[in-house]
């Protein structure tokens, strides 16, 4: 993944911080699953120097606002890039949480399973048809993987607060299926 490794070389010369969120994220978590992009989640304030790092790296600007940037390569050998804006304390909890992960040759964080189990609660609040799925399996795999105990008190109220209580509803229903099983 020879662009997460210029990003990666470029961002720690300049003291830009970034975390893998998404498909890759997931994958460093042991559980296997297919992404056609690289996700990334930066400070808002940084926001027009990844516009320009991304410009310099011969990407274009697709769909963006102030929560979101799509990027995509003019060179098709490259992977699509889609980076989610945070305000500094957000992204200051999701760094100081990450671990490292490799990524070819590249080696950079990556965020918590915790985090990444919020970012696809959020996801699942407002479904899309599309990727409804795919962040709904990632869910699951990931409180698996890190033993979360889905009937906790801590992860209801998670749940209430990033996406609703139907949804908690409908995972402790999908464990205890799996339990019966």
């Amino acid at each position: 993944m020879e662009i997460l490794r210029t990003i990666a070389f470029y961002t720690e010369s300049k003291k830009l911080n970034f975390v893998i969120i998404g498909g890759h994220a997931v994958n460093s978590y042991g559980i296997s699953r297919h992404t056609a992009d690289i996700d990334l989640v930066v400070p808002l304030e940084d926001k027009s120097l990844w516009q320009e790092l991304m410009n310099k790296l011969n990407y274009s600007e697709g769909q963006s606002d102030n929560r979101f940037s799509r990027f995509r390569p003019k060179n098709l050998d490259n992977w699509p890039i889609d980076i989610m804006y945070v305000d500094n304390t957000t992204f200051e909890k999701i760094y100081n949480t990450s671990k490292q992960a490799t990524f070819g040759e590249a080696e950079v964080k990556v965020a918590s399973a915790e985090h990444l189990i919020l970012m696809k609660l959020h996801a699942l609040k407002f479904f899309q048809e599309h990727r409804y799925a795919k962040d709904y399996s990632d869910l699951i795999s990931l409180i698996r993987s890190i033993r979360l105990e889905p009937a906790s008190d801590d992860f209801k109220k998670q749940c209430e607060k990033y996406a609703s209580i139907e949804l908690y509803q409908q995972i402790i229903r999908d464990f205890k299926k799996n339990e019966k099983q």
